[in-house]
């Protein structure tokens, strides 16, 4: 009752406990026979207990309180003349007994409760490290699987489900057996390979697990690599043309008004030829270092909600008068008038970047060149075609790389700087093959700015 109430504390129950066990046994072993009958003996796991729950002065203690039992004892049987006075010695050693019980006792539980502590605390700094680890392989671009020696999968994360084609709603595949076979064949089942998934083309580690048969699996995408490895080449192209460009600005304007100034004071037609072809080049170098200008402020530029298919309507109609181009020759359809979150100035230069090359390159007649807005489940796409000869096949893979251009005249820039345009506004702009003449796509979400 005194326990399950938890009155008196603690520590005074223990030592009410442990004296009623010393007044008891050192009872029996008087009515017994004194220290020869061995029932002190049992004083020993009382005490032993005592160490184990209690403090060490407290195990001292009762040590003392047990020795003196004992001797006290012992010296009334003296006295009595019930036992012999030679029988001391036994006492004393049964007393050391009492003491060396208790205080190792004590030493032992002292060191488990540290041990406890210790493991406790490794426990913790587990479990701690397991939320580290799974967070991390639940963000990690990689994908990351885990099966043993039957192939069985114990671990795959929502980026390898990704790419083994499993959207987040279905289930996690029991096994993968087209990987464990190609680990299977492998030495030591360690090394590199690329494969085809259902979702991506992916570049494959595999790392051994040892002492377990397990086998962990890193999937890469390879696409996102080369994306990553494109950005960084791009990003060092910027810089580079960007200080190049202003470097040469100032003095190819000096060229240019020298040349003015030259076919100005020139007998008339004696320099036409050469000035003119000053003049040509000095106009494309200025349009490409404008092009480079403008893709530095790409991000610069603050979005806002348009109606589409108005803006591009209207435009149209602005290009066309500029460009003095036939009315007719542009055709116009736009089915939907969503609102989009665009810059305006980005939005401009895409339509003209991406209309001029159809005017360029198409046959320059009625319906030569067509704005064909639709509406779609992913969003809006605006596509651009021209009635033209189309693109190679040899030369579509690099029709969005800075510099490269099949026309004279071109700077190579206009596709490039109209895909980083769209996707500083998070919109995708690609080439939707040939139809016969060019024809080009760009991704629009439907959804307005965010205020």
């Amino acid at each position: 009752m005194a326990i399950r109430a938890r009155w008196p504390s603690f520590p005074v129950q223990v030592s009410l406990h442990i004296f009623t066990d010393i007044v008891f046994i050192t009872s029996m072993t008087n009515a017994s026979g004194g220290v020869n009958s061995g029932l002190s003996l049992l004083l020993l796991v009382s005490l032993a207990s005592a160490g184990l729950v209690g403090q060490g002065r407290l195990a001292l203690m009762y040590a003392s309180m047990a020795s003196l039992a004992i001797l006290g004892m012992h010296t009334l049987r003296v006295l009595g003349w019930a036992a012999e006075p030679q029988e001391y010695l036994q006492a004393a050693l049964l007393s050391v007994s009492f003491f060396a019980v208790a205080w190792l006792a004590h030493i032992l539980t002292r060191r488990a409760l540290l041990s406890e502590q210790e493991a406790a605390e490794k426990a913790r700094e587990l479990a701690l490290l397991n939320r580290i680890h799974a967070l991390a392989a639940g963000d990690s671009v990689n994908g990351i699987i885990a099966f043993n020696h039957k192939g069985l999968i114990t671990y795959c994360n929502p980026q390898a489900s990704a790419m083994l084609g499993r959207g987040p709603g279905q289930d996690k595949p029991e096994s993968v057996r087209g990987l464990f076979e190609q680990v299977s064949q492998m030495p030591n089942q360690a090394g590199e390979l690329e494969m085809d998934l259902p979702g991506a083309r992916v570049r494959l580690r595999f790392l051994p697990v040892e002492d377990s048969g397990h086998t962990v699996l890193l999937m890469e995408d390879v696409s996102r690599a080369e994306k990553l490895a494109r950005q960084i080449k791009l990003a060092s192209l910027g810089r580079l043309t960007l200080n190049i460009a202003h470097e040469i600005r100032n003095p190819l304007s000096a060229i240019g008004h020298a040349a003015q100034l030259l076919d100005e004071e020139s007998a008339a037609g004696a320099n036409a030829r050469l000035t003119g072809i000053i003049r040509n080049n000095v106009q494309r170098l200025d349009s490409m270092v404008q092009d480079i200008l403008m893709l530095n402020r790409r991000d610069r530029q603050e979005r806002s909600n348009l109606k589409i298919a108005g803006f591009i309507k209207a435009w149209t109609k602005e290009w066309q008068q500029a460009e003095e181009i036939p009315e007719n020759a542009v055709i116009v359809d736009m089915n939907d008038d969503a609102t989009v979150c665009f810059a305006p100035e980005h939005l401009r230069q895409i339509l003209w970047n991406l209309t001029r090359n159809a005017w360029r390159h198409g046959h320059r007649q009625a319906g030569s060149v067509s704005l064909v807005l639709q509406d779609s489940d992913a969003g809006l796409r605006l596509e651009i075609c021209d009635d033209g000869p189309g693109i190679n096949a040899e030369n579509q893979a690099q029709l969005f790389e800075p510099f490269f251009t099949t026309d004279a005249q071109g700077t190579g820039l206009g596709l490039f700087i109209a895909r980083e345009l769209a996707e500083a506004n998070g919109a995708r702009l690609e080439f939707a093959g040939n139809r016969p003449g060019a024809c080009f796509r760009l991704s629009l979400p439907k959804q307005p700015c965010q205020t």
